[in-house]
């Protein structure tokens, strides 16, 4: 079988959709036919993954003298995938060619842009939701991350249930693993780290209810002075909130904004953390939760539907629109040794659950269903 893979995600600086795909290839690859071929496909340059060097991965690369995702999806893409004649093509965020082609997947992580265009500015926001829904419409398969996700897929897409499977996220091994002390303070040093924080990483987007963890930040630290040296630190790729709580908030030596940061410094961030905050409106999955979980922090997070469905009873909920819910919990997981190591202990093995080569073999499954 020949399998057709938009391998964009890769390219860059990688985000969610990013650590989804190529964990799942690598354990797709694992699993696979030794008769199958996976095309990927790339719009500037084919990054260096392992697994890309695999026998049976090809890969291409389709460059425009202008980076547009409808025109590069719609003209360039649909070109190769035919003169490569794949049997299935798999697309990992969101959007296929405009045209329909037969035997397509499209996997899609969440819909806020459906649910919430307010958060996005009109002219992206009318794009992205038609392009986003005619690629659910014209989909033989639909993969999403949850079953809160589905359940919206459907209710503002208006698809039959039966078109749509939930496959969970994985969990790299590697953020269940001990790791060396000498490396996570030489990563601290390099973002100047010097007390102990509340870490809370995810881009920087007005969903993510960054203010609200700001302020009770702030007010905890006002009303209990054996915090004085205590730090918020915020990592991720900044989509529009990152001016306005530096406006606010820029001169505060005690919050951090790193930005995005490599790969390689997320574990040692994280095992250096007190607490790991996730305060968000509106998720499909709520990725960083399950690697703090894993890391062994302990979670605060939003008592939003789909934490609840895929985090179960392993982390504090509160209320995200209540600043005082938020800092009397903060206060609760800083200063109760017995609640953090219950949900350090909870957490690590909630996240040992999910696994990507389960992940892989049910998205191998569906390949084959067009075989």
């Amino acid at each position: 079988m020949r399998i057709g893979i938009d391998c964009r995600c890769l390219e860059g600086e990688k985000t969610g959709v990013g650590v989804y795909l190529s964990n799942l290839m690598q354990h797709i690859l694992e699993l696979a036919d030794k008769s199958d071929r996976f095309i990927c496909y790339f719009d500037e340059e084919v990054p260096s993954f392992p697994w890309l060097k695999d026998s049976r991965v090809e890969k291409r690369v389709i460059k425009l003298p202008i980076r547009n995702n409808f025109l590069w999806s719609t003209l360039r893409l649909l070109y190769k995938l035919m003169k490569d004649d794949v049997d299935v093509f798999h697309a990992p965020s969101y959007t296929t060619p405009f045209l329909k082609i037969k035997n397509t997947i499209v996997t899609i992580h969440d819909i806020s842009y459906a649910v919430n265009p307010e958060w996005y500015s009109y002219k992206s926001d009318f794009i992205r939701r038609y392009y986003y829904y005619k690629s659910a419409r014209n989909a033989d398969i639909i993969l999403t991350v949850s079953e809160f996700s589905k359940a919206e897929i459907v209710k503002y897409y208006r698809i039959n249930p039966d078109k749509i499977s939930v496959i969970y996220h994985g969990i790299n091994r590697r953020f269940l693993e001990d790791i060396d002390i000498n490396n996570i303070t030489t990563v601290l040093n390099k973002y100047n780290i010097k007390e102990d924080y509340i870490l809370s990483i995810g881009s920087l987007h007005p969903r993510r209810n960054l203010g609200r963890l700001i302020e009770a930040f702030i007010k905890l630290k006002n009303e209990n002075k054996d915090f004085n040296q205590l730090k918020l630190v915020l990592v991720g790729k900044d989509e529009g909130s990152s001016k306005q709580l530096l406006s606010l908030y820029g001169t505060r030596n005690d919050l951090i904004i790193t930005g995005y940061i490599p790969e390689k410094d997320i574990i040692p961030l994280y095992r250096g953390a007190k607490c790991f905050a996730f305060l968000s409106f509106y998720e499909g999955f709520g990725f960083p939760i399950l690697e703090a979980m894993a890391c062994g922090l302990p979670t605060l997070i939003s008592d939003i539907q789909v934490f609840k469905e895929i985090f179960k009873d392993n982390s504090l909920f509160v209320n995200p629109y209540n600043v005082d819910e938020i800092k009397n919990n903060m206060f609760r997981i800083l200063t109760d040794e017995g609640l953090r190591k219950d949900l350090s202990n909870k957490g690590k093995r909630h996240a040992s659950s999910f696994m990507w080569k389960t992940t892989a073999k049910k998205t191998l499954d569906i390949y084959n269903c067009f075989s």
